[in-house]
């Protein structure tokens, strides 16, 4: 169901939510307003990144492909196909990279497009509840993801640099560790603050 729609059904259930919560209708109409507004925000924020990480992806996922030929091609004609498997491995990490990334802004979109029958309360914690489980499930996905990936970025996509495996992984643990860092600040700006909003309009209906 549609952030509009939610916003009209909720509004022909403000006498039985009077009835049950003790809220004025019209306290009701603004904690409807303003979940409707927020949840609107974080859905329509969800849907830009979605669909710039589709872009993205498939800009990756045609580079990749042309490495992968490169690759091939080369094993081929040098008769060295042995030496073939390490860099289809690193391509394997890295497609399998996209696929998650690509599952990730999905299932973000979808925490914001729940349907509940109508149910503010219901509504709101099942989204506070589900998005804050989501955004540690993603993090600690990331955390052993992020280091295999940026690992397979330096062997495959920057072939003409050979530094030492100790100067790789450090490399590899930075580049983690300001992927994570800055993804934090961002989900603090862009989502908690909004979720921090949904939470008061929780707490509003059940006192």
């Amino acid at each position: 169901m549609e952030l509009d729609e939610f916003k009209a059904h909720w509004n022909t259930i403000q006498d039985k939510e009077f009835q049950q919560q003790k809220i004025s209708p019209e306290k009701l109409e603004q904690i409807i307003m303003n979940t409707t507004d927020t949840l609107g925000q974080m859905h329509a924020k969800s849907i830009y990144w979605r669909t710039l990480s589709k872009l993205t992806i498939r800009i990756l996922l045609g580079v990749l492909a042309v490495v992968f030929l490169s690759i091939l091609i080369t094993g081929i004609y040098t008769h060295r196909l042995a030496g073939v498997l390490a860099p289809i491995g690193y391509l394997a990490i890295l497609v399998l990279y996209c696929g998650i990334t690509v599952w990730v802004y999905k299932k973000q979109e979808q925490l914001f497009t729940i349907n509940n029958g109508g149910d503010v309360k219901a509504t709101l914690k099942q989204t506070i509840t589900g998005f804050k489980r989501f955004y540690w499930l993603v993090n600690l996905i990331y955390l052993f993801l992020y280091p295999a990936y940026y690992y397979a970025v330096i062997k495959v996509l920057i072939p003409y640099w050979h530094p030492s495996p100790q100067a790789i992984f450090i490399t590899c643990a930075l580049a983690t560790a300001i992927s994570l860092i800055g993804g934090h600040w961002y989900y603090k700006g862009k989502f908690f603050k909004k979720l921090k909003s949904l939470e008061a309009n929780l707490e509003l209906l059940e006192s």
